[in-house]
C-alpha cells in the first residue's frame, strides 16, 4: 500500500461527504473566479498598452524574479523569509492537490510511483519547517521589530495564521495517517505521533486525522478567497505582472500622446480609467513591503511622497470605483489629484527610478507620476508657478533658463570647435545640452569633453546656436505638448542635417536621444561621452593617466545608471 492511500480519509459508507465537499470547493471556486474576473474586467477597461513583444525574454525574467526571487534578496532577512515561504509553497501545492483527490476519490487505488513519494514527503516536511521558521520570524518582525516601511495590519496577522494552520493541519493529518512508527518518509508526523501516542486513544486519532483534513481544505478554501480583496493578491498577479514589466534594452520609455485625437477632450491621466491596463495591475500587485519608500529621495528628504502609499492610495480609490467602472457610469469617478492624491506628492517625485529598481514585484511609478504631470498640465492648467517661466523660455528660448539662443556656443569660443556642416558632416556630433551650454559647473565639463575628443583624434562638431533642448525638461514636468514640439523640431533638423551618431555628456539628453526620439523616427547611434572615452581607451587612442591613491567618489546619474543601465564606463574611466 503506498502513500496515498495511507493518508485516505475515513469517509466511512456516506457517499455524502465527497459531494459536500465538491459542492464546497465549486462555491468557493466560483467566488474566487467572479473576485478575480470582475478584476480582469477593471484591466480591459483601461487603456491599451503594448505588453507582448519578446516573450522569451520576458519569461526568462519571470522565473528569475518571481520563482527565483532574485530582487528580494537585496535585503537578506526579509528576502529568505519570503523565498522560504513562496518556495515551500510551491512544494505544498502538490500536496493541496493530494488532499483534494483523496477527498473526492476515497477508494480509489493509486499506482506505484516508487521512491517519488517518499521523496516529496520528506521534501514536504523540510519546506514546512522552514516556514514555520520563516512566519515566526515574520510574525516577530510585525509585533515586536516593527520596522516603518511595513503596513502593520491586522489583515498581515491573520494571514500568518492561517499558513500556521495549513501547515499544523497537514503535520497532524501524517500523524494520525496509522504512523506507528518514526519514518523519514514523513518525519514531523512520525515524530508529533510518538509524543502524542501514549496520551491518544485509535478513536482520537482518526477524529484527529478527519478534523485535520476538514481543517487544511477548509484554510486552502478560505485563503484562496482572502486573496482577490487583499494586498496578497499579489500572490496572483505577481507573475503576470513581471511577465509585462518594461523590458527595453535602455531606458523607461515615456510614450508619445496623439494630439490629433479628435475623440480625446483631455490629454493626460485625470480618472482612474484613464490608465493603462499595466498601470492598473501594478495596483493590484503592490506588496505594501516598503522597499520602495526606503529608497525614495523626496520621502528621505522629508518630502510628502511615499511611494507606497501612492500605489495604496491608488489601489483604494480603484476598488472604490471598480463597481462603477464596470457599470460604465464613468462621469461620477472623481478627478484623482485633489482626491485621491495631491498635487504636492507627484509634484515631489525626481522620477529617478530608484523605486522601481527596488520593487520585488517590478512596479513601475516613473511613468504613472509623468501621466498624472500630464493630466495637471494640459488638462487642468494647474502646476507649481516656479514652472511659468521655465516653460515660457524653452517655447521661445529652446531652454529652461532664458538664455538667448544666440549664445548658446559662447563656451565654446576659445575651444576652436567646428559647427556642424551638413555639407560635409563629421562622424559625430557632440549634444552638448542646456547644462553644458549655460551653467557654469556644465561648461567645465563640455570644456573637458572636447578636448578629450581632440586629443583622441575624434571628427565632430557641435550644433551652436541651431542646437535647442531635447525637451526633457518639459516632458518630465508634465507639459506633453511642449515636449513634442521641440522634439519635432530638433528630430527633423537633426535628421536634415545628415546626423548619424551622437555623443553627449548630459544622461537627460542621452535618454531622451537615444530611447525617446526613436518614436518621432528619429534613430541615432547615441553614446554617452564615458562609453565613447571607454572604446578610445581600448583602441589606444586616449592613454589613461597614472593611478593615484586617491579616493574617488563617483555619483550615478539616475538616468545614466537606473534609467539605462550605464554603470562601469564611468568607473573604467574616472
Amino acid at each position: 500500500m503506498n502513500k496515498f492511500s495511507n493518508h485516505a480519509v475515513d469517509w466511512g459508507d456516506s457517499e455524502m461527504q465527497p459531494l459536500f465537499l465538491g459542492a464546497l470547493t465549486f462555491l468557493s471556486l466560483a467566488v474566487f473566479i467572479y473576485n478575480v474576473w470582475r478584476k480582469v474586467k477593471v484591466l480591459k477597461l483601461a487603456q491599451p498598452e503594448k505588453r507582448w513583444e519578446k516573450p522569451g525574454k520576458r519569461f526568462f525574467r519571470m522565473l528569475r524574479v518571481v520563482f527565483a526571487q532574485s530582487k528580494l534578496f537585496k535585503r537578506a532577512q526579509a528576502g529568505w523569509m519570503h523565498a522560504f515561504i513562496f518556495w515551500g509553497f510551491c512544494i505544498l501545492l502538490v500536496r493541496a492537490a493530494q488532499f483534494f483527490l483523496i477527498g473526492f476519490f476515497p477508494k480509489i487505488e493509486w499506482p506505484d510511483f516508487g521512491i517519488l513519494v517518499p521523496a516529496y514527503f520528506f521534501a514536504k516536511d523540510f519546506f514546512i519547517v522552514l516556514i514555520f521558521l520563516a512566519i515566526s520570524y515574520a510574525f516577530f518582525r510585525r509585533t515586536v521589530l516593527k520596522p516603518n516601511r511595513l503596513t502593520l495590519s491586522v489583515e498581515g496577522l491573520v494571514i500568518l495564521g492561517m499558513i500556521a494552520i495549513i501547515l499544523a493541519s497537514d503535520v497532524f493529518f501524517d500523524a494520525a495517517g496509522n504512523l506507528k512508527i518514526f519514518s523519514w518518509e514523513s518525519p514531523l508526523g512520525a515524530l508529533v505521533f510518538k509524543v502524542f501516542s501514549e496520551f491518544l486513544s485509535d478513536s482520537t486519532w482518526i477524529a484527529l486525522h478527519n478534523i485535520s483534513y476538514w481543517v487544511h481544505v477548509l484554510s486552502i478554501l478560505i485563503f484562496l478567497n482572502l486573496l482577490p480583496n487583499s494586498k496578497h493578491f499579489h500572490i496572483v498577479t505577481s507573475f503576470p505582472n513581471v511577465f509585462f514589466a518594461n523590458i527595453a534594452d535602455g531606458g523607461k520609455p515615456i510614450h508619445r500622446i496623439d494630439f490629433e485625437d479628435e475623440a480625446k477632450e483631455d490629454f493626460g491621466v485625470l480618472r482612474i480609467q484613464d490608465f493603462s491596463w499595466k498601470r492598473l495591475l501594478d495596483f493590484y500587485t503592490c506588496t505594501e513591503c516598503g522597499r520602495c519608500d526606503l529608497v525614495c529621495p523626496a520621502l528621505n528628504s522629508s518630502k510628502p511622497l511615499s511611494p507606497k502609499e501612492f500605489t495604496v492610495d491608488l489601489r483604494n480609490h480603484l476598488n472604490e470605483y471598480s463597481s462603477t467602472l464596470l457599470s460604465e457610469s464613468w462621469e461620477t469617478i472623481p478627478v484623482l489629484m485633489g482626491n485621491a492624491i495631491q498635487d504636492e506628492t507627484i509634484w515631489s517625485c525626481t522620477t529617478c527610478g530608484a523605486c522601481e529598481e527596488e520593487c520585488p514585484v517590478e512596479i513601475e511609478y516613473v511613468n504613472k507620476m509623468i501621466d498624472l504631470r500630464r493630466g495637471l498640465v494640459l488638462s487642468e492648467d494647474r502646476f507649481p508657478q516656479e514652472f511659468n517661466s521655465a516653460f515660457k523660455s524653452l517655447e521661445v528660448n529652446s531652454n529652461p533658463w532664458g538664455f538667448g539662443q544666440d549664445s548658446r556656443a559662447d563656451w565654446a569660443k576659445e575651444l576652436d570647435v567646428k559647427i556642424w556642416d551638413k555639407n560635409n558632416p563629421s562622424e559625430y556630433l557632440y549634444f552638448v545640452g542646456c547644462n553644458g551650454s549655460f551653467d557654469s559647473r556644465g561648461k567645465k565639463i563640455s570644456t573637458s569633453v572636447v578636448k578629450i575628443l581632440k586629443q583622441a583624434g575624434i571628427d565632430f562638431s557641435i550644433l551652436g546656436k541651431n542646437e535647442k533642448c531635447t525637451g526633457d525638461p518639459a516632458r518630465r514636468a508634465g507639459n506633453e505638448y511642449l515636449f513634442e514640439m521641440l522634439a519635432l523640431d530638433n528630430a527633423e533638423f537633426l535628421k536634415e542635417s545628415g546626423v548619424t551618431k551622437i555623443v553627449t555628456h548630459c544622461p537627460h539628453c542621452f535618454n531622451s536621444l537615444k530611447n525617446e526620439y526613436p518614436e518621432f523616427d528619429a534613430c541615432f547611434e547615441v553614446v554617452h561621452h564615458s562609453e565613447l572615452i571607454e572604446i578610445l581607451i581600448d583602441q589606444g587612442k586616449l592613454l589613461p593617466r597614472k593611478s593615484s591613491k586617491e579616493t574617488v567618489v563617483l555619483h550615478d546619474s539616475c538616468y545614466l545608471g537606473r534609467h539605462n543601465g550605464i554603470y562601469n564606463p564611468p568607473r573604467r574611466i574616472a
